[in-house]
């Protein structure tokens, strides 16, 4: 397969410099502040769009029986963007396989953020040699690994393992769609999130709410309306009722839920995206909403350089709710219960030995994300574990083990109980240990929300799959942060936005080829 780098420069992260608070403020900050921060970094055609049916698959592409007869166990690498607890779990996962055989020896390699993960692949397409053989990247990256014409497709491999019919049928129809592009599945693990509601109890119940997971805002405006009735209630301490981290994604589930594609060929699904269709009525009305909220003094929007404020207002209780990633809740318990070590969330050096320190004062329920029609609907977060084409046969076939070990239901049973990621797989969602946590432990609780949520995403919708999917990005979170605290009008503020990404579509499309 022809190896290509993509030139196209990366959205940088930026760096925020935060004034100290005293100790007696900073403690419930800086315990979620951390905890949700590390395991959440990152981080067409009105018609149908591709669903989970997929193609057969081309056996000969995929050598699976090589590692038969490989002389001795194969060595290979696989390449991840986690820290803390769901970087431990990658790498007891791997621990655990290598122990349960000895054909394949793998090595877990940390490479920072998804940005400067996905930088240094695109430097290594050069030198095919210094690739790994497992890559996961995020979902925002699935037309560029596919253009990049360095992975292998997990529907070929597939088609050649007897026995991985059988695995793949068990999968969620929504995570196989959610990876499927022209009838292709491309990558053969996942690791998938949801974002949820997060509220205070306390201040629902002051305002007269309900929290139980069935009685929180299932639409925007629902969620608007439990706004309004937090801020009359008037609660001590509370400035705004709803803060949000300004960022595309709420855009993205708003859309997704009502089936309003932003780019054309099925929403990028049939083909290369190459027209955008951002300008459309469900885009105005996630605007104005923005817009609204923030003008009646109901919604904290944080700036989207600004990595902690969402985190800091709701441990500091200045606000009630958070819509943010379901992959927190595991950290985010923790902190509560005064179990969370500095080494789960990636920060040994912190000054603050935070096994020491319990919030158990803090009182949060989660919740289904609020859409424009109903809650729970959107599309898949998080990443594909893709097998990389280096040539070697045996190299693959060991590649495509591991990925079959991964999926089945013990590992992914611990990687969302001890990871956060969600349950993939119907068998997973039925183990006994997983229903006894989802039933018996706050943890669990607030997993089976974010789990039930997946199942009932639709498979026939699943998404956009997009070129400059970053670009994309960049473009509609500074078009948010504009309407909201900037000042900016809707309409014309969306117009520019959708200028500004077909120049993006049009410059990827010249860049592969397209």
């Amino acid at each position: 397969m022809q190896n290509q780098s993509n030139p196209r420069s990366l959205n940088s992260s930026r760096s925020r410099q935060f004034r100290l608070m005293p100790w007696t403020q900073l403690g419930a900050a800086l315990l979620l502040v951390l905890a949700m921060f590390a395991v959440s970094c990152s981080s067409s055609d009105s018609g149908d769009s591709a669903s989970g049916n997929t193609s057969e698959g081309d056996a000969s592409l995929c050598p699976v029986a090589a590692l038969d007869s490989a002389d001795g166990p194969v060595k290979i690498t696989i390449w991840h963007a986690w820290i803390g607890l769901t970087a431990k779990t990658l790498e007891s996962i791997a621990d655990s396989y290598n122990k349960s055989q000895d054909k394949v020896v793998l090595a877990v390699e940390a490479q920072g953020t998804y940005e400067e993960l996905l930088k240094k692949y695109q430097d290594a397409l050069g030198d095919p040699a210094s690739l790994p053989d497992i890559v996961l990247s995020e979902d925002t990256t699935t037309q560029f690994m596919i253009d990049s014409e360095s992975i292998v497709p997990a529907q070929d491999c597939i088609a050649a393992d007897d026995t991985a019919a059988a695995i793949y049928k068990n999968i969620l129809p929504a995570v196989i769609s959610g990876y499927t592009v022209d009838d292709v599945l491309w990558p053969a693990a996942f690791s998938v999130s949801e974002p949820v509601l997060y509220v205070n109890q306390a201040h629902l119940a002051a305002a007269g709410v309900d929290s139980a997971p069935a009685a929180l805002p299932k639409t925007l405006a629902e969620l608007r309306s439990t706004a309004e009735k937090i801020k009359a209630a008037n609660i001590p301490g509370v400035e705004q009722p709803l803060v949000l981290r300004v960022d595309s994604w709420y855009l993205e589930q708003a859309l997704a839920g009502v089936q309003q594609p932003v780019v054309n060929s099925s929403n990028g699904r049939s083909g290369l995206a190459t027209t955008s269709e951002l300008i459309s009525d469900p885009t105005t009305e996630v605007f104005q909403w923005f817009q609204s909220m923030q003008q009646d003094g109901l919604l904290k929007a944080v700036p989207y350089s600004d990595s902690f404020g969402q985190l800091f207002a709701m441990a500091l209780q200045t606000s009630s709710m958070l819509i943010d990633t379901s992959t927190a809740i595991t950290s985010v318990n923790a902190a509560i219960e005064g179990t969370l070590r500095n080494e789960d969330i990636g920060a040994a050096d912190l000054g603050i030995d935070l096994s020491t320190v319990k919030f158990d004062t803090l009182k949060i329920g989660v919740g289904l994300n609020p859409g424009l029609k109903e809650a729970g609907v959107g599309q898949i977060g998080g990443a594909g574990w893709y097998m990389v084409n280096s040539g070697k046969d045996a190299s693959i076939a060991a590649a495509w083990n591991f990925m079959k070990y991964f999926n089945e239901t013990p590992q992914q049973v611990r990687w969302t109980l001890e990871g956060s990621y969600l349950p993939v797989s119907e068998t997973a969602r039925e183990d006994p240990a997983l229903l006894a946590a989802f039933q018996d432990t706050q943890r669990g609780q607030w997993l089976a929300v974010a789990s039930d949520g997946l199942v009932n995403l639709d498979p026939e919708f699943p998404g956009p799959v997009i070129g400059p999917y970053n670009e994309f990005r960049s473009i509609t979170r500074s078009a948010l942060e504009l309407v909201t605290t900037g000042g900016g009008e809707v309409a014309p503020v969306i117009k520019t936005a959708n200028t500004e990404f077909q120049a993006a579509l049009d410059q990827y499309a010249s860049e592969v080829g397209g």
